[in-house]
């Protein structure tokens, strides 16, 4: 019965957290100007506990949302004016001659591949690098390709996160913090495989 007791406490303690920092992502997001700062500073926390770091939440969030806002608020800029842009060309499409539109729409398709498989990465790696913007950018759409297997598996985790939280509204309450750590675990994943090939390469060289 003890051991019961303490599995469900745990199971509890796990998702109070996740329900924590969920809330607290999503109160921090309803600036809207700010839901990239509040996705940076919600992955660094995540960072922390798929680390074992710290649990902490309230206290590292705001450091992390302090910390990150600057570069992550500039990114988003960066996002809405690339969405603005893709979503203008996008509605342009149909007034082209119709020979076009195959090529031109393949051509859009590509682009918001290459800008959806970027910013998989984008916020894993600003928490766990400190790395210029067009740094992280550039090295996001290169863990993008190189891992193009677990990429694939991050769009098919939020595609699949997307339909529980249409057919089950209350998952809003952890999806997204939840949905947040299981692609953060993922990519860090990679980045530790990476790390480990650069320190074998470096251990050869010497």
């Amino acid at each position: 019965m003890n051991i019961l007791n303490s599995r469900l406490y745990s199971i509890l303690e796990v998702l109070s957290f996740f329900f924590l920092l969920n809330i607290l992502w999503f109160t921090m997001c309803l600036p809207i100007v700010t839901i990239f700062p509040a996705t940076a500073a919600m992955v660094a926390v995540i960072r922390q506990w798929v680390m074992k770091k710290d649990t902490a939440i309230l206290i590292p969030f705001f450091r992390f949302f302090k910390e990150n806002f600057k570069q992550s608020f500039i990114l988003g800029i960066i996002f809405f004016v690339f969405a603005s842009i893709f979503y203008i060309d996008f509605m342009l499409v149909n007034t082209f001659n119709p020979k076009l539109h195959i090529f031109l729409f393949a051509s859009l398709f590509l682009l918001g591949l290459i800008a959806t498989f970027t910013l998989i990465y984008v916020f894993p790696m600003m928490a766990h690098y400190r790395l210029s913007i067009w740094q992280l950018i550039k090295n996001s759409f290169f863990f993008s390709v190189r891992y193009i297997l677990s990429t694939v598996l991050c769009i098919l985790i939020l595609i699949t996160m997307g339909y529980l939280l249409f057919l089950i509204p209350v998952f809003f309450l952890i999806i997204f913090s939840f949905t947040a750590y299981l692609i953060f675990a993922i990519c860090y994943g990679k980045f530790r495989k990476e790390e480990e090939l650069a320190a074998e390469s470096n251990g050869k060289e010497k």
